[in-house]
């Protein structure tokens, strides 16, 4: 899977998104939704098999079988299976076998909420984790050295990619970039 292509086309859809708001702020959040809207659809592309799932806040379609259409995660990627009930008349269900991916997104600008992220990633048993944060171009370098340690304790692989905040995107100088945690370092990836 190509997660710098996957998160650069959900950036370039959200940014060519019809999205109002009344202020500066509640601009910047229907850019937040129109591109969590999009990442979504990206993924649930990327995993166009019947046994896998998209679960979010803002995707429905999951609480009949699950009893819920959201996870611990921002999004989450998962593989599910069928079980049948032990009772008398048995019944069939389906039930989550395994995660997949475990994605937080966080436009805060501000590094301890990206920690915190990071702390929520660690805590899971996908093998493959990602955090969507946001960082200007000139404090790019201290957020990634800021959470190198937390990243490296994660299990599985983690991957960290940088968009522009919702509320820079009309002089977005720079397009998103995504790192990948291995051997207690950031390797871009391209």
């Amino acid at each position: 899977m190509d997660i710098a292509r996957l998160i650069d086309s959900s950036f370039n859809e959200a940014v060519k998104a019809l999205t109002m708001g009344t202020s500066p702020s509640s601009l910047a959040r229907a850019r937040e939704r129109a591109f969590i809207k999009t990442l979504i659809a990206h993924w649930q592309r990327e995993f166009a098999a019947e046994d896998i799932r998209v679960f979010a806040a803002s995707k429905r379609g999951n609480a009949a079988d699950f009893g819920t259409n959201h996870l611990l995660y921002d999004i989450a990627v998962c593989r599910a299976a069928a079980g049948e009930s032990a009772e008398r008349k048995s019944e069939d269900f389906l039930y989550i076998a395994e995660a997949l991916w475990q994605i937080e997104v966080d436009f805060s600008r501000e590094w301890r909420s990206a920690l915190h992220a990071i702390n929520r990633l660690n805590c899971g048993a996908a093998a493959e984790k990602l955090l969507i944060a946001t960082s200007k171009a000139v404090s790019r370098q201290r957020l990634l050295d800021t959470l190198r340690a937390p990243a490296s304790a994660c299990p599985g692989s983690l991957y960290l990619a940088l968009v522009p905040h919702p509320a820079d995107w009309e002089d977005a100088e720079n397009a998103p970039q995504v790192w990948r945690m291995a051997e207690d370092a950031w390797g871009e990836t391209t």
